[in-house]
């Protein structure tokens, strides 16, 4: 009995350990707590029937994404410009974006800037498939929008010491090259934010996020004059 308890004992520490390196892989309680919120249908779904409930914003600029795009008020950033539209959901992946260009290309958007892929890596998708997508993504917008300026944005580093992340800067780096490469074959606009998100280490720089993987406002700050969405330009 006393040796069934002890190996009882062991396989729950065992379980237990494996658990907790689950969650440290995911980055910890917080991540895993947030990804569980961001994945779930509910909240995707609601965000984009609101987006399908607003009315038509012909010649708007778009910015469409993942949760680096939702988190940024866009339109307060830029009140003296055309109608500016987030279409930023978290969680979402390249084929989600996709999915859902048909809400995007009804207001016949005068310029789109995409920012997409990290969900794709922290689940293990290669750079060329999600680069992949993304040129799809732009000839869809091409065929069905062909007066929209479109802007490929880079993916921001990471600071894995402010927080455990899954996904690496290596990773993201080798994603930001072929994006790179494939916007100069498609002639799309690279808007590389990642140097000056970066400290001496090519890390996210720790006072612009508060996670290690998601920007604040200073973060925000610092990338928005990077964009240019006005009527003139």
């Amino acid at each position: 009995m006393k040796y069934l308890f002890r190996f009882s004992l062991l396989l729950n520490l065992l379980l237990l350990g494996a658990g907790i390196w689950g969650l440290q892989r995911l980055g910890g309680w917080r991540y895993a707590i947030q990804r569980l919120q961001g994945d779930a249908a509910g909240p995707y779904e609601n965000r984009l029937s609101l987006f399908r409930s607003l009315p038509a914003r012909p010649g708007a600029v778009v910015f469409l994404g993942d949760s680096h795009i939702e988190q940024g008020e866009w339109a307060e950033w830029y009140p003296d410009s055309i109608p500016v539209l987030n279409r930023g959901i978290v969680g979402d992946y390249a084929t989600g974006v996709q999915a859902r260009l048909d809400e995007v290309l009804r207001h016949q958007p005068r310029k789109i800037f995409l920012l997409v892929g990290f969900n794709d890596l922290l689940f293990n998708k290669s750079p060329e498939e999600i680069t992949a997508t993304i040129c799809q993504i732009t000839e869809t917008i091409r065929k069905k929008s062909p007066q929209t300026t479109i802007c490929w944005i880079s993916l921001p580093p990471v600071n894995e010491q402010v927080r455990a992340c899954p996904v690496s800067n290596s990773q993201i780096k080798a994603l930001n090259t072929l994006l790179r490469q494939q916007a100069y074959h498609y002639t799309v606009q690279w808007i590389d934010i990642h140097p000056s998100l970066c400290d001496p280490n090519a890390r996210l720089r720790a006072d612009y996020t508060a996670d290690g993987v998601h920007l604040n406002g200073k973060g925000y700050s610092v990338i928005s004059e990077q964009f240019s969405v006005s009527s003139q330009q």
